[in-house]
């Protein structure tokens, strides 16, 4: 660790004390990263790996760090009180673990190295459990489980859960109807003009075909044109260039593809009333830009309250019981639930949704913090 990076995680320590960091590089496997426990308050810390070919090691880490806080508030949201699998007695705080390389296609490398990985999470002792996330797959997490317990998304047929995307959109389905009814007084997305940036991806694809078996009208778009032109052909999706995507006229932008897409070159750009999406990070500067959207009268959704439907599934493959469908998606479903709390709250106190969500995900771990002290 050079000098630099020693600064960085100081710097970032200091604006948010984390539980736990742990940095990790195998040069004689071609990769590194870092795992970044945020908060255990209620329980281990649960986050996907995401495996990209970051340009920089700050870059990893920064998107690392801002990762595992959103896996807090998410699983603060997603398992309240209320949760099936809270009720059992299982409960998570926030983690997130990023490598940083591209992911190699050799199958025989590729075992080696999630090989070398899952011995550092499962050095961790269970403060750290890990699923899939963007680069990372029910294979590797198949590969994953030969090392270390702490790990979940294993496929149904071995007790799991199988691949969250679907849920994930299934997720933001029930919270986009709770965003219609605050602005249209209604959930139908009949004749709703939905634009979703990321419709070929594993997640964006699954909610176009979902909306637009429920009468919406999709605009989509993707870096990988020829898996959005199949997608657009099979539901009837209009396509646009990448960076036209902001300019279209519609009812919700949803973004399910990388973050940092709202800023102050494409908030402005926006023609909608809603944005939702599954996309993590998506504010460049968080509280500046959700006020930003809230001044143009865009209700914006945060993420970590409304992409929680995967998350919530890959838990329940800790429910004491064994993991249940049935059990899992009615706790998906209380997205909409929340959502309409967290709406009533950010209407009655005139403040943008996204800090109505963080303050209802804060209240819940204080009062956690408050319920563990011991009497005196």
């Amino acid at each position: 660790m050079n000098k630099f990076e020693q600064v960085l995680i100081e710097y970032l320590e200091s604006k948010h004390k984390f539980a736990q960091m742990v940095l990790w590089n195998d040069e004689k496997l071609g990769l590194e990263g870092s795992i970044i426990i945020d908060d255990t308050t209620l329980g281990p810390g649960l986050g996907g790996t995401r495996w990209c070919a970051y340009p920089t090691r700050t870059e990893a880490l920064v998107d690392n760090s801002r990762l595992a806080r959103d896996m807090t508030y998410k699983l603060a949201l997603a398992l309240g009180e209320d949760s099936e699998l809270v009720k059992a007695g299982v409960s998570f705080g926030g983690g997130k673990a990023v490598l940083r390389g591209e992911p190699t296609q050799d199958k025989g490398k590729r075992k080696e190295q999630l090989h070398a990985y899952a011995a550092l999470v499962d050095s961790i002792g269970g403060r750290f459990v890990t699923s899939i996330d963007v680069g990372t797959s029910v294979d590797d997490v198949i590969t994953m489980r030969e090392v270390t317990r702490w790990v979940m998304g294993l496929p149904q047929e071995m007790g799991g859960s199988g691949d969250p995307s679907p849920v994930t959109a299934m997720g933001v389905v029930w919270g986009l109807k709770a965003c219609l009814e605050a602005v249209y007084d209604t959930a139908s997305f009949k004749d709703r003009t939905i634009a979703i940036q990321g419709i070929a991806g594993k997640v964006g694809a699954t909610l176009a075909r979902t909306l637009a078996a429920e009468g919406a009208i999709i605009v989509g778009c993707d870096i990988h044109d020829a898996a959005a032109q199949e997608i657009a052909r099979e539901i009837g999706a209009k396509l646009v260039p990448p960076d036209e995507i902001y300019e279209q006229k519609c009812d919700v932008f949803s973004a399910n593809a990388f973050g940092g897409v709202l800023n102050d070159d494409t908030i402005p750009r926006l023609r909608c009333r809603i944005v939702a999406g599954a996309a993590n990070n998506q504010l460049w500067e968080p509280l500046r830009h959700a006020a930003m959207l809230q001044e143009r009268g865009i209700l914006h959704a945060p993420e970590f309250w409304i992409n929680g439907g995967g998350v919530i599934n890959v838990a329940h493959e800790f429910h004491p019981e064994g993991y249940s469908q049935e059990r899992a998606l009615a706790d998906v479903r209380r997205i909409y639930d929340r959502g309409k709390e967290m709406i009533e709250i950010s209407h009655k106190e005139k403040m943008p949704l996204y800090m109505a969500t963080i303050r209802l995900a804060e209240d819940r771990i204080r009062r956690a913090k408050a319920e563990a002290k011991p009497a005196n």
